[in-house]
């Protein structure tokens, strides 16, 4: 009887667990899904109060920039589905070339209407040699999406937000740099575990950062944060560049 009971205990415990995560990996898909729409409403109202005047070049721009939005939400959500699909929420990572400059720049024009309503200035800075890594495209495009979010939302209004792109190593980096409130050590130990938000100061479910690490890691590189008591805050994240990786079977798990 004692054994029965906790086999029983177990096999409770485990689908207890695996809720968990079903639970984690749709709210955190559905964290992210709200940046690109969060972008396309600014860029909307922009047109809709007249900033851009008549149809113009201008406007054409925001809509090409609405569609490579569009493009994005698309393949997230045959993500969401085929993830969904798997009981334990695993992703199998695709193994592919992407130019994390080029993925810096896409996001940033699709971001840039979210930092315009802010009156933040994003400066792009590009010194890699080597910039392309092995890894999943949409997987990695969360990652930079949700860091320059973050980047923007908790910078100060007014402010310059720094993105820097650079070989370290064996490494190709990434770095968001902005002016926002200072993280203390405890604070920068707990912020990439599952709910804990970037501020206080703002409502979040504290899964994007979360999110972030977990496809981070599984693409064998790191992410990390340093704040500085100037009140400047630097998130950012290392991924190898090495070919052989483009061969390695990869997949997260959140």
């Amino acid at each position: 009887m004692s054994i029965f009971t906790t086999n029983s205990a177990d096999k409770a415990e485990e689908n207890d667990v695996l809720q968990k995560q079903r639970e984690t990996f749709i709210a955190s898909l559905s964290h992210d899904l709200k940046n690109p729409t969060i972008a396309q409403i600014r860029a909307i109202e922009l047109i809709l109060k007249g900033k851009f005047g008549r149809v113009l070049p201008e406007q054409r721009e925001i809509m090409e920039m609405l569609l490579d939005s569009c493009k994005y939400m698309n393949a997230m959500l045959c993500s969401v589905l085929t993830t969904y699909r798997n009981e334990r929420g695993t992703i199998n990572l695709k193994s592919e070339k992407v130019s994390i400059s080029d993925l810096a720049s896409e996001c940033t024009d699709e971001m840039v209407y979210l930092a315009k309503d802010k009156e933040i200035n994003i400066k792009l800075t590009n010194s890699a040699e080597k910039e392309y890594v092995w890894g999943d495209m949409v997987q990695l495009r969360r990652v930079v999406m949700n860091l320059l979010s973050n980047g923007i939302k908790y910078a100060y209004p007014k402010t310059e937000l720094k993105i820097k792109v650079y070989n370290e190593e064996n490494n190709t980096c990434f770095i968001f740099e902005n002016k926002s409130p200072y993280l203390t050590p405890e604070h920068r130990t707990k912020i990439f575990a599952r709910y804990i938000s970037y501020s206080k100061t703002h409502n979040g479910i504290g899964l994007g950062l979360y999110a972030s690490k977990k496809i981070v890691e599984a693409h064998g590189g790191t992410i990390f944060v340093e704040s500085f008591e100037d009140e400047r805050n630097i998130f950012g994240f290392k991924i190898p560049n090495d070919e052989y990786l483009k061969d390695k079977k990869r997949s997260v798990t959140f």
